[in-house]
């Protein structure tokens, strides 16, 4: 007996001393160096590359770096082609509480083949990198890029600042063209937007080179309209507003327009 407890207080001791010990994995402190030098770092997950496929960060700037020193975040020195966030297994498996809209479905995965994807960010400016050594944070270059969701949705984006979803969805951009999207309570506008040559269930045509906002559904949360446009003014669409083209619009989370205000004019 006393054999016995004598164990179960040695098991007790040692859990409690243990349990003082942080996780290496889970908290690992990340690091912050500035750099004396231009300097090459690989992101996370790179097991292989060229030396021109490896990021430089800028002299003089501040990098983050994980426990493994993979850099996390930093200023970039050279314009260079970066892999951008392809969505987490979790975001993957999501479900949603509507019927998925036709625009945008990055969490119904119908291709497993690995995909190169890949956005040029802009030297001078910070990118922030995830786990798996994607950008998801980040300032593009190109005027025409193309970002593919599956084989049948794709956007087209220009430069700007770009972020993203853990689940691979565009969370900012700047639109590249006219663009028909479906806003956040595009079930209750189904038919608001209907005219004589175009019936495009619930969607509703956003400006080209002007910023936007999308929700992890790819449901637009802010943008400037391209058309004279019926949005909701109550979330059971039982009233809507029509608002001009060129009007910068914001949702809240049912679909309601929470902010609307005209374009600058051009000076």
């Amino acid at each position: 007996m006393k054999s016995f407890l004598l164990r179960v207080i040695t098991g007790m001791v040692v859990a409690a001393l243990f349990s003082f010990y942080p996780n290496s994995s889970v908290n690992a402190a990340l690091i912050t160096k500035t750099l004396d030098a231009l300097t090459r770092i690989t992101p996370p997950g790179i097991i292989m590359a060229t030396q021109g496929e490896i990021p430089m960060f800028k002299k003089g700037t501040v990098v983050t770096l994980d426990e493994y020193g993979n850099v996390l975040e930093g200023i970039l020195a050279d314009t260079i082609n970066l892999p951008y966030e392809s969505g987490t297994a979790a975001a993957t498996l999501r479900k949603t509480s509507v019927a998925p809209p036709m625009m945008f479905i990055p969490y119904y995965v119908t291709d497993t083949k690995p995909k190169y994807r890949l956005l040029t960010f802009k030297e001078g400016n910070k990118v922030i990198f995830n786990a798996k050594g994607e950008v998801t944070r980040g300032t593009i270059t190109n005027t025409n890029d193309s970002i593919e969701f599956n084989s049948v949705n794709h956007m087209q984006i220009t430069s700007g600042e770009i972020s993203f979803h853990d689940s691979g969805m565009v969370a900012t951009c700047t639109l590249g063209k006219n663009n028909y999207l479906r806003p956040v309570g595009w079930q209750q506008l189904l038919t608001a937007n209907f005219t004589n040559n175009t019936a495009c269930s619930g969607l509703v045509e956003f400006k080209g080179k002007q910023p936007l906002e999308l929700n992890e559904k790819g449901e637009v949360m802010k943008g400037t309209l391209n058309n004279k446009t019926q949005l909701l003014a109550a979330a059971d669409g039982s009233s809507t507003k029509l608002y001009e083209a060129g009007t910068i619009v914001e949702f809240d989370e049912k679909g309601v327009v929470i902010k609307a205000e005209m374009m600058p004019k051009p000076e």
